[in-house]
């Protein structure tokens, strides 16, 4: 319970620092809060082999009048070690298509395609309170920029070490999130320069039984991007075990 106390009062106050609690018009960039729904299954075949699998709402918040909610699945094999897990899947990212004359409207009529490789490693397998996950994914493999036709792929990575709080009441750690490659607005010469998003901060995560709240601030290296609250939920679930032969 008083776990359960805390992370209703840490989302209540990161939620009342977001710009729809106050009059002031000017965004402020340490008031910027993102909200990122996930969802894990996995299943076991044996001999640590399995299938893993991704349902993601990247982002619920809207931002401006770009709709963000683009579902992102994904799945692939998984192999399950002592303490450990790695998944190498591939899926879709279902968005609006800026070629299309509806944009930015809600009918989605484009799937990027994208890759991912995931990981964990628990204390079990470190063999010290030390919590790893990390994710390298490739997004809109393949894409072209419907105006120059330059590729469009981007490079994202996700990687966050957590230390275990004794009878793992808590998890408190950094995590670094990357874009790199990302098309801007801006030419130069027949193409549109890209530029890479760069972030570090703190983390905190509270585990409840087959869901995690994440929550975290990050500081963006790019000067012409906002600094931002990140609050994730992850519910996880698997498969019943493979009999033993």
């Amino acid at each position: 319970m008083p776990k359960f106390l805390m992370s209703l009062i840490a989302l209540f106050a990161l939620a009342s620092y977001t710009p729809a609690a106050h009059a002031n018009p000017e965004p402020d960039p340490e008031t910027q809060v993102n909200v990122r729904l996930l969802t894990h299954f996995h299943k076991s075949f044996g001999d640590g082999w399995g299938v893993g699998g991704w349902l993601i709402m990247p982002n619920i918040v809207p931002n401006g009048s770009a709709p963000q909610l683009t579902p992102l699945f994904l799945i692939g094999p998984r192999y399950n070690g002592k303490g450990f897990w790695v998944e190498a899947m591939a899926g879709g990212l279902v968005a609006p298509d800026p070629a299309a004359n509806n944009y930015p409207s809600l009918n989605y009529n484009k799937t990027k395609t994208v890759q991912s490789t995931r990981f964990q490693f628990t204390p079990k397998a470190i063999g010290s309170p030390i919590n790893i996950f990390g994710n390298l994914q490739f997004i809109d493999i393949g894409g072209e920029h419907p105006v120059t036709e330059q590729s469009t792929m981007v490079a994202y990575t996700f990687l966050m070490v957590d230390y275990v709080l004794p009878g793992k009441k808590a998890l408190i750690g950094i995590e670094t999130e990357n874009y790199f490659g990302k098309v801007g607005s801006e030419l130069d010469g027949d193409e549109f320069k890209t530029f890479n998003d760069i972030a570090i901060g703190p983390q905190v995560v509270f585990p409840f039984d087959g869901l995690n709240i994440l929550l975290s601030y990050q500081k963006h290296v790019n000067e012409d991007i906002d600094d931002q609250i990140w609050i994730r939920a992850m519910h996880n679930f698997g498969g019943p075990k493979a009999k033993k032969k």
